[in-house]
């Protein structure tokens, strides 16, 4: 996991609730953390096992309970995963004695491999030295596999080995002494959803940065501007009053004539047919309240470097191997969509095994595409394969059939929903004509760009502002090796 001990409140931080996504994604995110969790049990990997519990612990007590459908959608889920809740928190009564242990153990080792080196800190040594301190090694050796990013920073020398500082910040016992699954009713209103490839209704408009980047966001001319819609609004509502005014002028006609038949009309009358006069449709509020974005917070819409931090949680990421072959698959299924100048899209799913994920399988779903965007149909088909296989979502991968190789907000908001579920989830673009970076495998900083997604409520092509910890909103992947020998499955679903 890096040359640095792991921050325990990093890797166990509680997952904020986005009402953007179903209660069923929420509950999906539980269900993988179950099976990762089954996995580490079974290799006997009490430190990644106990990380695991507590993640899912937070979800369950803390993430769930709060959405604003909890009480209203999936009570068979609600109560599974409220049992499951105790028996996990027992679990981890019972492994905290060896974890506490194995983190001593790790501890020792760290200092002791420090203490060894010149300069106190090569973390390439460090890395190939004290792989064994975990009770099982690699599936690959890793001389036999390449870095996917090109990047100097995505070396492979950026070890995935485990070393656990105590947690220190955040007792467990305390972190969940008030725990309490009591929670007030949700509201009525139910937010619209996003597709787990991409949100909906992506039709506001943007004009991209043009330097270097050569992206070319798309125009809807067809739908009405601001200004002609205020203008119609206008209009309207002259309209409506003009109506309004003659109504009353012929109420007071009639009443004039009024022989003492209207009043007794008026008794025999039905309530159902009464009407009040209708008021005039409200402009939606289309822009947002805020001022723009000033140009020097804008961040870079180009990826960055891939780069090794202190920071616990980017230490934490397992390895991920992608088979060599699959994006050159990749570009051949969609090379029909590619010469049409329509995107491609599929969801890469695989297995979690001695510490490393594995890409197995490539899933191509029903889509519906244009020149830069690309959505998901029948989504529940997706969901059934890998759950049929037990597969780990692990990322998704698009084309950008004449555009760069980059990642747009659209593609960022989209790629969010994996990493929430996943941290170590990537995005592969595939850019067949950008001959000086044919393809990316990228993911959102954590936590910068992940809290900068967050927090936006924007759709379409939009800018984000810059991340406050001053990191890079999304950059190239350190973690990710393409691996040589290993096969994969394509599942067409279209």
């Amino acid at each position: 996991m890096g040359s640095q001990p792991i921050n325990m409140s990093a890797l166990t931080r509680k997952i904020n609730v986005d009402n953007r996504f179903s209660l069923g994604y929420y509950y999906r995110i539980a269900d993988t953390l179950l099976k990762q969790a089954d996995v580490y049990r079974g290799e006997k990997n009490i430190v990644d096992l106990y990380v695991i519990l507590v993640r899912f612990s937070s979800l369950v007590s803390e993430t769930i309970p709060f959405h604003r459908d909890y009480q209203a959608l999936h009570p068979r889920e609600r109560a599974y995963y409220k049992k499951k809740l105790f028996a996990v928190l027992d679990e981890l009564e019972s492994l905290k004695p060896q974890f506490q242990r194995r983190v001593n153990e790790l501890n020792k080792t760290f200092t002791e491999a420090q203490q060894n080196q010149p300069n106190g800190r090569d973390t390439a040594s460090y890395g190939l030295e004290t792989s064994s301190m975990w009770p099982s090694t690699y599936g690959y050796e890793t001389k036999q596999l390449q870095p996917a990013s090109q990047t100097p920073q995505s070396s492979w020398k950026h070890s995935s080995d485990f070393q656990v500082a105590s947690p220190t910040s955040t007792p467990f016992e305390k972190k969940f002494a008030n725990l309490s699954l009591s929670v007030p009713l949700p509201k009525q209103e139910t937010l619209s959803r996003h597709s787990f490839l991409g949100p909906s209704g992506l039709r506001n408009q943007w004009q991209g940065p043009k330097a270097e980047t050569k992206v070319c966001y798309p125009s809807y001319p067809e739908l009405t501007p601001l200004e002609d819609l205020s203008l119609i609004q206008v209009t309207q509502n002259e309209v409506q009053t003009q109506k309004n005014e003659n109504i009353g002028r012929d109420m007071e006609a009639i009443l004039s004539l009024d022989d003492g038949r209207w009043s007794q009309l008026e008794e025999d009358m039905p309530p159902a047919i009464i009407r009040q006069p209708v008021p005039p449709p409200v402009l939606a509020q289309v822009q947002p309240e805020v001022g723009p974005i000033s140009p020097s917070r804008v961040a870079d819409p180009r990826p960055g470097p891939a780069t090794s931090s202190e920071d616990g949680m980017r230490n934490s990421y397992q390895h991920l191997h992608i088979p060599v072959r699959m994006m050159e698959d990749f570009l051949r299924l969609a090379q029909q969509n590619t010469t049409k100048n329509l995107e491609t899209c599929g969801v890469l799913a695989g297995s979690l095994k001695n510490r490393v994920f594995h890409i197995t399988t490539l899933i191509i779903p029903k889509q519906e595409s244009t020149s830069d965007s690309c959505q998901t149909l029948n989504e529940e088909e997706i969901f059934e394969v890998q759950d049929r296989l037990s597969l780990f979502t692990l990322g998704w991968i698009h084309t950008h059939p004449t555009q760069t190789c980059f990642m747009s907000s659209v593609d960022l908001h989209t790629h969010y929903s994996y990493q929430i579920m996943l941290p170590e989830a990537i995005a592969i673009v595939m850019a067949p004509t950008d001959s000086s970076s044919p393809h990316g495998i990228f993911h959102l900083s954590d936590p910068g760009g992940v809290s900068v997604i967050q927090n936006c409520d924007e759709r379409g092509f939009h800018p984000h502002e810059e991340p406050a910890d001053g990191s890079p909103l999304y950059e190239h992947c350190s973690h990710v090796y393409m691996n040589p020998k290993l096969r994969f499955d394509v599942v067409d679903l279209r």
